[in-house]
């Protein structure tokens, strides 16, 4: 390899490493990734009120037979939520999942119950709900703080200049007394923007951070969706 080609495959790969390191910004498939993990929070409150509600109504009514058809319901909705589940696979990741569900209109009332409670993925799609409640909320105030603190970061040079406007990354208030000497607290650990330069440098910070977010709810969006298309083509023995 002659010295041009290999200084033309340097710069290649650099410019490949600078698309995949700032690149993500501008791609949809980011945004996609992102709309798909905050529809986690709706979805998995949802989920969780439905599910919690029928069981608890189903579990005190079976001493009166009554729970029974709804506990079977309970199962009824788990297929539900997985047909849900198919349909954001299939509409944010690109991932051909279906789930077959039992038609009512097929079979009688007391049939159709019992080929619900005797089928066992519909108890695995129950858990697939509190899954998406359980992880939904982690998922929202992360990129709520992340995203939150990154665009104030970046609005840095727009901002420091306003009378009243300080940027305090700690927290902290009062003295520190070292000694004969007392200390401001803030002056010391917090963080005083008064200048252009200074403003840009936090601005940069604060690009990093957002960069940084973007990258991970792209990995975030990938493990989840794996985790779920997993959980809805398991298949129980």
């Amino acid at each position: 390899m002659t010295r041009s080609q290999q200084f033309s495959t340097a710069e290649a790969g650099g410019w490949s490493l600078a698309n995949r390191l700032f690149g993500v910004s501008f791609r949809r498939e980011t945004y996609v990734n992102l709309a798909y993990l905050l529809a986690r929070f709706p979805l998995g409150i949802a989920y969780f009120t439905v599910l919690v509600t029928s069981l608890s109504l189903g579990v005190g009514l079976v001493p009166i037979v009554v729970g029974i058809p709804i506990l079977a319901g309970v199962l009824a909705l788990g297929g539900c939520i997985g047909v849900i589940e198919a349909a954001l696979l299939d509409r944010f990741c690109g991932r051909d999942v279906s789930v077959t569900l039992a038609d009512p209109r097929e079979q009688s009332v007391t049939e159709y119950l019992k080929t619900v409670a005797t089928t066992p993925r519909n108890y695995l799609l129950v858990g697939v709900g509190f899954v998406s409640f359980v992880i939904g909320i982690p998922l929202f105030v992360a990129i709520t703080v992340v995203f939150s603190l990154g665009f104030t970061l970046v609005a840095t040079p727009f901002l420091y200049w306003i009378s009243g406007a300080g940027y305090d990354f700690t927290g902290l208030r009062g003295t520190i007394e070292v000694g004969s000497l007392t200390v401001d607290a803030g002056s010391l650990f917090g963080a005083s923007i008064n200048t252009l330069p200074e403003a840009l440098a936090v601005s940069a910070v604060g690009i990093v951070v957002c960069l940084a977010g973007l990258h991970a709810v792209n990995l975030s969006a990938w493990l989840l969706a794996g985790l779920i298309e997993r959980l809805l083509t398991f298949q129980l023995k």
